[in-house]
């Protein structure tokens, strides 16, 4: 649970959608949620008297105080397992009105249980951390331009190719979490991460990132969730793509192999790609003068004449390469 994203790993009786009408109404903040205003430090057991001196300080909210009303839940105890800057994972135990109170006896039962659930979730983590690097590999080696979401809406991983994305200065990742320079289009990047880590798609817009030289769409999609994770296994996956540098052909693996300089071989894998001299020009925020001196260059380099010799070699590279990737 964070400022921004809630997630419960594992709740008795209650309805399906209740992690999101827990979202709708915001519990996930203290001032509307008593029981995470009262929150102490990690393993220390918070109950109801901790509940109504909050209460008595903050206010009331009545619309949490009626949502665990009808869900039969308004006393009980809890303690934080763990927390980070931001977030937090505990374990509550709620009673509704026919349990009454929770009894001094129960808080000592619930407290023995907490480093045993703690030891779990550790365990979970180690788990999931392994399984975050693998695929962060696997997506490196497909040269793909992603990150990894966590299931607190957390940037996890990200690839190297997603550092040159970062570099643009129109994306950042602050305070864990992948956040966009301007902030209508922010709103709608984190609706979309929220849905996707909930697994409830929700109908969105083509996330083109404004101001982006070459453009830049942002995909966001739920990765499937494994049984028992808490939450730190990617739960979403970002990818970055550009129609004028795509997936095809990859300017680095054309340097190395042809001798190129970095921005020599980006410029030969655009050509190989259709574009004309103009849209490089405009993509790299250069003249068209500079990208005909580089096409000297690389004419050179290679010992073509013409673009479509160029293309050629740069097309066969390129498939060599997807082959040499492929299992």
């Amino acid at each position: 649970m964070n400022d921004r994203h809630a997630r419960f790993n594992w709740m008795t009786d209650a309805p399906l959608d209740y992690g999101q009408m827990f979202v709708d109404i915001e519990a996930y903040k203290p001032e509307v949620n008593y029981r995470i205003g009262a929150m102490a430090a990690p393993m220390t057991v918070t109950f109801e008297s901790d509940y109504d001196a909050y209460r008595q300080k903050s206010g009331t909210n009545e619309v949490y105080l009626g949502h665990v009303r009808d869900l039969d839940g308004e006393f009980g105890c809890q303690s934080v397992l763990m927390q980070g800057k931001g977030s937090m994972i505990g374990l509550a135990m709620l009673h509704g009105k026919a349990d009454g109170l929770s009894t001094p006896e129960q808080r000592a039962i619930f407290a023995d249980c907490l480093p045993h659930v703690l030891a779990a979730v550790r365990l979970q983590n180690a788990i999931d951390h392994q399984g975050t690097e693998l695929l962060r590999g696997s997506l490196d080696m497909m040269r793909t331009a992603a990150m990894l979401i966590d299931g607190a809406g957390r940037v996890c991983a990200w690839t190297r190719p997603a550092e040159d994305v970062l570099s643009g200065g129109l994306l950042c990742i602050a305070d864990g979490q992948l956040q966009a320079v301007h902030g209508g289009f922010d709103a709608l990047l984190q609706r979309a991460v929220g849905a996707a880590i909930a697994s409830q798609p929700v109908p969105m817009p083509d996330l083109w990132v404004p101001d982006a030289s070459p453009p830049l769409l942002v995909e966001v999609n739920p990765l499937p969730l494994r049984p028992w994770s808490f939450g730190f296994a990617p739960a979403a996956i970002i990818t970055f793509r550009s129609p004028l540098r795509g997936d095809m052909l990859d300017g680095g693996i054309l340097a190395q192999a042809l001798g190129l300089t970095r921005a020599e071989g980006d410029v030969a894998a655009m050509v190989a790609m259709g574009q004309n001299r103009q849209a490089i020009a405009a993509a790299r925020c250069t003249s068209v003068q500079t990208v005909t001196a580089q096409m000297r260059s690389i004419f050179q380099k290679c010992g073509v004449r013409r673009e479509a010799e160029l293309v050629a070699i740069a097309l066969q590279i390129g498939q060599l390469s997807r082959n040499a990737r492929e299992p």
